[in-house]
């Protein structure tokens, strides 16, 4: 039987993805093993967010072939679909395909190691303009599944790339959504999680999020819903009732910021001020005082002076975040900022970012050690350490338990002891 392992990088959209890629390969008789294995195939799922998170593709796509020198080395995802050129002197890349080309990769793998296709094939997503179902029937190993129901972004931030990468914004029907949820749910899955590039700009004729998840939490025995990332315009009044109505509804949400600077969120195209996010962050914890707000932070973007990184590290004091994602302005080729002027030198780059990264440290810290003595729900995940489980509480609090429990118990803890990093969390585990 053929082999075939996958690498993914990303957002947890690439990881849905990856797992729909899985189960086509199953299906087509491969046997799907670890990516520190040998293998006929390798498929690397890729992010183009970052110039870091291209190396890491390439890194991958190296190792790859260098474990397998005989193996078909495959880069699909985002980078190969925004600069397939760059990949294409990658000599170990054995076939590149974009995001479109992940519904029929199997095909193309068989083509290609017949030699009937060249090694670079990339529709664009901009030209398929199609929704592409990505159901999966189950998650092996996983206690939580990833459920797409939206892809594509319009809203052209200045540094973003994605936008290219994805294509334009297209939802799936809320009747596929609520069958796909239900089907996970009867397979035994505690947590779905939705995922999209622009989970928060789902619509489907006159549904939007908010109405889709009225339907999803009709659903008997669905035990959680979590949602990924969701930008701070799109929180309505009505999303954010229903969100901090239900109890299904996880306590955890992801709003990037990017910046606490309105003359920097004006450059970077974004469609708010800090006024406005801190409002959206203020409803939520009216109602939900223990829900857990992360969030995306860039430093050093193009002319950034040194009072607008001060309101951005104000506006990050102020707020009781939960955790921050801090990182460095990446230019990115084909974007608007790549034309801007006044780069911020690189020492100044990373200076900032290990000021903000310390204050998102302390932030964590101070969250996590909040809930000490006393009881979260929590869900135990599939992953265990010495004889001990670990747990994801609602709020995104990852524990380790004082005991070995069967994957996918819902139960409550007791959070004992916190420590330096976010993992670090030790508690109680109470059955329900």
């Amino acid at each position: 039987m053929k082999t075939v392992a996958f690498y993914t990088l990303g957002c947890k959209m690439n990881f849905n993805e990856t797992a729909v890629m899985e189960e086509l390969f199953k299906n087509a008789g491969y046997n799907v093993v670890p990516f520190e294995e040998k293998a006929d195939v390798y498929v690397i799922n890729t992010c183009t967010v970052t110039h870091t998170a291209d190396a890491k593709s390439r890194k991958a796509i190296r190792k790859a072939k260098h474990r397998s020198p005989e193996a078909l080395v495959v880069v699909t995802g985002c980078y190969s679909e925004v600069y397939p050129e760059e990949l294409e002197k990658v000599k170990e890349a054995d076939l590149i395909t974009g995001n479109v080309e992940k519904y029929n990769l199997v095909e193309l793998v068989e083509k290609r190691l017949k030699g009937e296709i060249p090694k670079t094939v990339v529709t664009g997503a901009w030209k398929a303009r199609k929704f592409f179902p990505l159901n999966v029937s189950d998650f092996i190993g996983k206690t939580r599944a990833f459920v797409k129901i939206q892809q594509g972004c319009e809203s052209f931030c200045s540094y973003c790339i994605i936008p290219k990468a994805r294509g334009p914004m297209l939802s799936e029907s809320p009747h596929l959504v609520i069958t796909q949820v239900k089907e996970l749910v009867e397979k035994g899955f505690k947590e779905i999680v939705l995922t999209g590039t622009h989970l928060g700009a789902y619509r489907w004729q006159d549904w939007n999020l908010a109405k889709l998840l009225k339907e999803l939490l009709k659903i008997e025995n669905l035990y959680r819903i979590r949602l990924s990332s969701i930008e701070p315009m799109e929180f309505t009044d009505e999303l954010i009732s229903v969100i901090t109505e239900s109890p299904k509804i996880a306590p955890h949400f992801h709003i990037p910021l990017q910046s606490g600077s309105k003359t920097v969120l004006e450059r970077m195209n974004r469609r708010y001020t800090p006024e406005d996010y801190i409002k959206t962050v203020e409803k939520i914890l009216t109602h939900l005082p223990h829900a857990a707000i992360g969030t995306d932070i860039m430093v050093g973007f193009p002319g950034e002076t040194e009072e607008e990184f001060e309101e951005t590290k104000k506006l990050i004091e102020e707020i009781p975040f939960a955790y921050l994602h801090v990182f460095p302005y990446s230019k990115r080729k084909g974007t608007k900022a790549a034309l801007l002027k006044d780069s911020v030198p690189p020492e100044v780059k990373k200076e900032r970012v290990k000021t903000l990264r310390e204050i998102g440290k302390e932030k964590n810290i101070k969250y996590r050690s909040s809930f000490i003595n006393k009881t979260l729900d929590a869900l135990v995940l599939s992953e265990t350490e010495n004889e001990h489980s670990v747990a994801l509480t609602d709020n995104y609090i990852r524990v380790v338990l004082d005991r070995k429990l069967p994957p996918s118990t819902p139960i409550k803890v007791k959070l004992t002891e916190v420590g330096e990093k976010r993992e670090e969390n030790y508690g109680i585990a109470i059955p329900t």
